[in-house]
This record gives structure tokens, sequence and C-alpha cells, in this order.
């Protein structure tokens, strides 16, 4: 799933979640008959914000998975390249550790 489809699940989630607050919060001013529908629609709408959150997890799940298979599929298809990609990353963030304690 691309981020931006993750971000506009997530934004959903947010919605629902806002929208199950306001209802729960008109509920407790409100009184009577309409206040236990408030409550159902809010209790409903978090249901449903508790459902696509797990959705999301499950994805996410399955997007680590196949990151890490992939990786793990390159590092033994190619030791040396993987060493010396992780060395590189490592001197550059010595350096920049460097030059910024220097400037101290």
């Amino acid at each position: 799933m691309p981020i931006s489809s993750l971000n506009v699940a997530g934004n959903e989630i947010t919605s629902l979640f806002s929208q199950a607050e306001r209802k729960l919060d008109e509920a407790s001013i409100t009184g009577g008959e309409r206040a236990a529908e408030l409550k159902k629609q809010g209790l409903q709408l978090m249901a449903d914000g508790i459902a696509k959150a797990k959705g999301l997890e499950k994805v996410a799940r399955e997007s680590a998975r196949e990151l890490a298979s992939s990786t793990d599929h390159l590092v033994h298809e190619n030791p040396w390249r993987a060493i010396a990609v992780s060395s590189a990353i490592a001197a550059s963030i010595g350096m920049v550790v460097g030059v910024v304690l220097a400037r101290k």
C-alpha cells in the first residue's frame, strides 16, 4: 500500500474517532432517548475506527515482512555490497558527527 494511501487511511481513522468523540460529548449533554442514540452512533464510529486501524496494522505487518524478506535476499545475494553500503553510511554519519563536534 503506498504511503499516500496509508496517510489517507490514517486521516480517515482520525476523523472517525473525532466524530465519535463529538457524538459522545453531545450524548453526555443531551438526555433521554436522543442521548442513547448518540452514544450508540459514537460507539459504532469507534468500532469502525478500530477495525480500520487493525486493517492498517495488518497491511503494515505484511509490508514489513516483504521488506525484511527482500533485504535478507539482497544481503545473501550480495554480501560485500551490503557491507560496503553499511560502511559508507556509518562513515558518513561519523563525518557529520565529527564536524558537529569540531564546531563546538
